[in-house]
């Protein structure tokens, strides 16, 4: 099969999102999309197997395993493949070195491109699963954000297209500016809708390293006001 699929140009590697796995297929010979438009295909999968329209989605990281093995070489990874809603691509979907079968798992964040989307949407990036602990946080990948509650507050944030409308009136404008004083109101208007956190979540890693370093483990400036 493996054979099969390297002759084909097909590329199929499973993708564990909470607690499934799933597979994902990179066929360049899939004749609904024209070349140009290749990485559509990558982004209709995972509205397929997260629930979150591939409208909402801005980009998909993929690591190209440039030497692949079963060493934890932490040098086997050069620049990540990134596939956004752009008109023109900078990459090759069909370039990365993924062998067949390769196992990832699924990261996701939010933020707001103000380039791409025009709102807050989601963003996609695969970790290797050789490098994802079987209990605690990782470099780089975080437990806390691993669970369904946490993936439905931002599958829910990103889909409010009455919240999204609002913020993006306000802040699109000054994200266009990118001047020290726009950008700077833009993120206290985030703050003010109460979504700024959800773009830096917490890690307990990183909560450990503060408390260590400074007593206070808390995300300081992300919300508009202290709870508690």
């Amino acid at each position: 099969m493996e054979e099969q699929n390297h002759n084909s140009g097909k590329i199929t590697f499973k993708v564990k999102h909470l607690d499934e796995y799933h597979d994902i297929l990179i066929d360049p010979n899939d004749e609904r999309y024209a070349y140009k438009d290749q990485h559509q295909q990558i982004f209709e999968q995972l509205e397929s197997i997260t629930g979150v329209p591939s409208r909402y989605t801005t980009s998909f990281n993929i690591p190209r395993n440039m030497n692949p093995s079963d060493v934890n070489n932490i040098e086997r990874f050069a620049h990540d493949l990134r596939m956004e809603y752009t008109e023109y691509m900078d990459d090759d979907i069909f370039s990365v070195n993924i062998r067949d079968g390769e196992r990832f798992h699924l990261k996701y964040r939010v933020g707001y491109v103000y380039s791409i989307s025009k709102r807050i949407s989601m963003c996609y990036c695969l970790a290797e699963e050789r490098d994802v602990p079987e209990e605690g946080c990782g470099l780089d990948v975080c437990q806390f954000t691993r669970t369904e509650s946490y993936f439905k507050r931002l599958k829910d944030l990103v889909s409010n297209d009455e919240l999204n409308a609002k913020i993006t009136q306000l802040v699109q404008p000054l994200f266009e500016i990118a001047s020290d004083e726009t950008l700077t109101e833009a993120w206290k208007i985030l703050k003010e809708f109460n979504v700024l956190q959800n773009f830096y979540p917490a890690c307990y890693l990183d909560c450990r390293w503060r408390l260590a370093e400074t007593g206070d483990a808390r995300q300081i400036g992300l919300y508009l006001r202290t709870r508690g």
